[in-house]
């Protein structure tokens, strides 16, 4: 038979599986050793730094401060070329300059075929800026990695992105201004 005490251990033990099953879990939050994100935890020492190793590392970089002097204004004339050194095109701009802001439009030039095109970029740092292209046509985007050291010759990288989302196309660039600038 069964006595009192033995259903009293019964009742007590689907009590606190109940209770068990009831009680919400509490959640545990495991910090990794040696991963202090803070900014004393960094130990960056100038803010400035950051800029010009993301530039080195290829992220993007704020416009340089120091870099609103230079006036990059004017004709530009580019030779754009594929990793095997085959000519892309050539495309000519009207720049104009606003701080650090570029922008302007232009022709993209391939054989005999013309088309209209947009600028836009940004000085950075240094005598490097970044200039993006559109040709109108075809739509096609040429993201320019430049580097003017004199402001009148340039040579750099640029990427090639299609609309129909085919792989980029990867190469060099080079030009400089048709309306060169003398430093007086």
């Amino acid at each position: 038979m069964i006595n009192s005490r033995n259903i009293l251990l019964m009742l007590v033990a689907i009590a606190c599986i109940m209770v068990g099953a009831l009680a919400v879990p509490t959640l545990r939050v495991i910090e990794p050793d040696g991963m202090d994100l803070s900014l004393d935890g960094m130990q960056i020492s100038d803010p400035e730094h950051t800029a010009e190793y993301m530039e080195m590392t290829g992220g993007t970089a704020k416009p340089g401060l120091q870099a609103y002097g230079r006036n990059l204004a004017g004709n530009w004339s580019f030779e754009l070329k594929n990793m095997k050194s085959f000519p892309i095109g050539d495309i000519e701009l009207r720049l104009y300059q606003s701080e650090a802001a570029l922008f302007g439009t232009g022709v993209f030039k391939q054989g005999l075929n013309r088309q209209i095109a947009t600028a836009e970029g940004s000085l950075l740092e240094g005598n490097a800026m970044i200039l993006n292209v559109v040709s109108l046509d075809n739509v096609f985007l040429y993201r320019m990695t430049l580097n003017s050291a004199d402001g009148n010759s340039t040579s750099g990288a640029f990427t090639l992105y299609s609309p129909a989302g085919e792989a980029p196309v990867k190469g060099t660039v080079s030009g400089g201004r048709s309306d060169v600038r003398r430093i007086s």
